[in-house]
């Protein structure tokens, strides 16, 4: 595949996605919308890749949306909606697909970049990288990431967050929740792979389910989650990996998955 605004290299069962905007933070147009939407999905269907990174090219992550064409944009209110349309598609995309996506925040992470790097399942920042929602700064009322935050600090925090375009640092997200690594820049590539090894190594079909339970969890009541648990795992045992996990199990030895 070949994209203009974004980069995607499949390797080893690992689709990493880089944004290729550095000119611009890599600043969410319709153009790297469309694009990123068109990828993630594509990879959501692929039974071969077992894990995913996000990345920004340059030195930033995502600065959010593109402020330039925002401006241009004759019918503000239309184009608004659209760009925001593809942006939470992109995060709904992500959050859906049963395969854990990380971000490798190499930078700036605002407004849409911000709900982007939040809608991942593994968040490691370098130790300068900064957070904020962005939105209100330029006049906007959030176009996407306010249910994303606030499932993660209380009301009241993701009011003072949210409503004061308040910045946060990678030290501030490790204490919130959102950050679960911070690293030197120069070792982010090697603590992102970290992560992809191990995920590498999974049984990914058991992960892939693991994932659903988390995201279902926020809207199921707890009756209807315990049979959605029940279900999932009945599922999963059928499996060629639980076989082969019980088996490793027994023979005190380390299992071998296969993703089958």
């Amino acid at each position: 595949m070949s994209f203009e605004t974004i980069y995607i290299d499949i390797r080893d069962h690992c689709a990493y996605i880089t944004l290729s905007k550095p000119d611009r933070l890599n600043a969410f147009d319709m153009k790297l919308g469309e694009e990123l939407s068109e990828v993630l999905t594509s990879i959501s269907h692929d039974d071969n890749i077992k894990v995913v990174v996000i990345k920004g090219l340059g030195k930033g992550f995502c600065g959010g949306g593109d402020v330039k064409e925002m401006h241009l944009a004759e019918d503000k209110p239309k184009f608004l909606l659209e760009l925001t349309r593809v942006i939470c598609r992109c995060v709904s995309i992500i959050r859906g697909m049963e395969k854990p996506v990380i971000a490798a925040v190499n930078g700036a992470a605002f407004g849409a970049g911000f709900s982007l790097a939040l809608a991942c399942d593994i968040i490691v920042a370098v130790r300068e990288v900064r957070f904020s929602s962005a939105f209100i700064g330029i006049g906007l009322a959030p176009g996407c990431g306010t249910k994303l935050l606030t499932q993660i600090v209380s009301y009241q925090r993701a009011c003072e967050y949210i409503l004061t375009s308040k910045v946060l640092t990678a030290e501030d997200g490790f204490k919130l929740g959102f950050v679960n690594k911070i690293v030197d820049s120069d070792r982010l590539d090697e603590e992102v792979e970290f992560f992809v090894d191990k995920f590498r190594k999974s049984p990914s079909i058991a992960v892939g389910k693991a994932k659903m339970l988390i995201n279902k969890s926020y809207e199921n009541d707890m009756l209807d989650h315990f049979k959605l648990e029940n279900e999932t795992a009945s599922y999963t045992a059928g499996t060629k990996d639980f076989s082969e996990g019980v088996k490793a199990f027994v023979e005190k030895r380390k299992p071998i998955f296969k993703g089958e």
